[in-house]
């Protein structure tokens, strides 16, 4: 007769941040300026934070809900002093799918650098040049109830769940891009495998309007996809199936790492958008109810199976372990 012995085990994760240094440079899509950008790692419980090195005080930004500054085209933080830094969801999603809780962000304008349009380049550095594991318990917001936020039809909304995904629909009608989905669970496999690539889209009737106020002012098909009604501007077209919806789930990824930590919660969500998504990191915080923090871990599971059809057989330190 064979007994299955299911052990369990919680192993609690760290806190991690980069290994060393790393360097960026390139043209913000909105401003059109050159931009600087390098990347350090930080002491435990530092979080995510940005520092203007073209200022010479008041020039921190924290990379949290409290200085979430209300943004339709991009993500942009402002700290109390009015100081801002724009155009940070790529990297946030790429810190959130490696598990970075903890970097210095010094840049040398308000705008960091669009690179591809994607958080392709960022990840490639983390890869190459690695990260560190700290000793202090990583920490993850755990949703506890159903949350809601709409605006006309469009909507997302987060529901408890013991994992972080996200279930993506957009719908551009009498386009190319049309109705899309994608259902997505995070990890860094995953985003490195299916979103890390996805780059920023604009519809070509609407870059004179965004430029007229002062938007995509470096924008270009090297950091952009163009979509004019059913053809797409782009030498080399798109780089895998459903990259416009896959984006948008990169953003949203990105925008709900300005919590502060990883999330535990389903995403729903139909033509979801920068405003949408800070809206819901909003309701998430605005009652402790909705959501615990706790220690971030993971359980193994360890199904020991022992043979004990012949007694005298048994060896005690002869465990198999599937």
């Amino acid at each position: 007769m064979n007994y299955i012995n299911n052990k369990i085990e919680r192993i609690f994760l760290k806190q991690n941040t980069l290994r060393t240094a790393i360097s960026f440079s390139g043209v913000g899509v909105h401003n059109g300026r050159a931009v600087n950008m390098t990347i350090e790692p930080a002491k435990e419980d530092a979080g995510i934070i940005f520092k203007r090195l073209d200022l010479s005080k008041n020039n921190i930004v924290e990379a949290n809900a409290s200085n979430i500054d209300s943004s339709y085209l991009c993500t942009r933080i402002t700290n109390k002093m009015g100081v801002s830094v724009s155009t940070i969801e790529h990297l946030m999603a790429a810190f959130s799918a490696f598990g970075i809780d903890n970097a210095i962000v010094n840049i040398d304008d308000a705008e960091l650098p669009a690179l591809d349009g994607s958080s392709a380049e960022y990840i490639k550095k983390f890869i190459k040049y690695g990260i560190q594991e700290q000793k202090k318990n990583k920490k993850t917001i755990k949703i506890l109830s159903k949350l809601k936020v709409s605006d006309g039809k469009r909507f997302i909304s987060i529901s408890p769940s013991n994992n972080f995904s996200l279930n993506t629909t957009i719908d551009y009608p009498n386009t190319l891009i049309g109705k899309s989905d994608f259902f997505y669970t995070h990890s860094k496999q995953n985003f490195v495998d299916y979103l890390s690539q996805a780059r920023t889209y604009a519809l070509h009737e609407d870059i004179e309007k965004m430029r007229t106020s002062g938007q995509a002012m470096g924008g270009s098909l090297n950091n952009a996809i163009v979509v004019d009604k059913f053809k797409i501007l782009n030498p080399g077209g798109l780089r895998f199936e459903k990259e416009f919806v896959k984006h948008k789930t990169l953003d949203c990824i990105g925008d709900l790492y300005l919590l502060g930590m990883p999330i535990l919660g389903a995403v729903e969500c139909f033509a979801p958008g920068h405003k949408l998504n800070q809206k819901l990191v909003f309701k998430i915080l605005n009652d402790k109810d909705n959501y615990k923090i706790e220690d971030s871990y993971v359980d193994v599971s360890y199904d020991a199976y022992t043979n004990v059809l012949n007694k005298d057989s048994l060896s005690p330190n002869l465990i198999n372990v599937a």
